[in-house]
């Protein structure tokens, strides 16, 4: 669907080149005010009016009998935009025996040890999307819990794949929030602080 100016202080909302609703709209100070709708059905009105607030520099919106709405700002991710690539860099440089889930077997040599949930909680704080959750398999059975992400695009991201280096499988995953959420929290937070410096020193 696509928002299309009709004329002047009209507003126009199209699906596949057919219009489908419409709306006047009015600027009166710091409110936009909305008013002479029309559409095809309520759904179409509401995608219009759901539009329209979505990119409007006001601080409110008003619809004729509708009462007024607060155009709340989109808060941007924690520290501005960033590359994939350079999130990625900044949580390996990050990682470390405090950071993992497993620091009993946490190494040098396999620095993703341990780091799927405190990794999968921060990439969906900077990128968005879920956490997906499997249990992992080796030799027939479960001997522990992976998390990766599902990013917004659908495309999956697994910074921490690398850590299973004897033949373990997957489970068929669920989005869930892995257990560090409760378990170990401060793993997460000493994780986080350290990919803020680290972007905020290379930005």
């Amino acid at each position: 669907m696509t928002l299309v100016d009709l004329e002047p202080g009209l507003v126009g909302w199209e699906l596949d080149g057919e219009l489908v609703a419409s709306v006047r709209a009015e600027r009166r100070g710091d409110e936009l005010a909305l008013h002479s709708l029309t559409c095809i059905d309520d759904e179409h009105g509401r995608a219009l009016v759901d539009a329209i607030a979505g990119v409007a520099t006001a601080a409110t919106l008003s619809l004729e009998g509708g009462g007024l709405r607060s155009i709340a700002p989109v808060p941007a991710p924690p520290d501005g935009a960033v590359t994939l690539r350079a999130l990625e860099e900044a949580i390996r440089a990050a990682w470390g025996r405090d950071t993992s889930d497993e620091p009993e077997d946490w190494s040098e040599d396999n620095p993703a040890c341990g780091q799927c949930a405190t990794t999968s909680l921060l990439v969906r704080d900077y990128l968005g999307g879920e956490i997906l959750v499997a249990g992992v398999v080796r030799d027939g059975r479960r001997v522990n819990r992976h998390a990766w992400n599902r990013l917004p695009s659908g495309l999956m991201l697994d910074l921490t794949r690398e850590q299973f280096r004897n033949g373990e499988q997957f489970e068929a995953p669920s989005a869930e929030l892995p257990l560090i959420t409760n378990r170990h929290p401060e793993r997460y937070g000493l994780l986080a602080e350290r990919v803020r410096a680290r972007l905020a020193g290379v930005s």
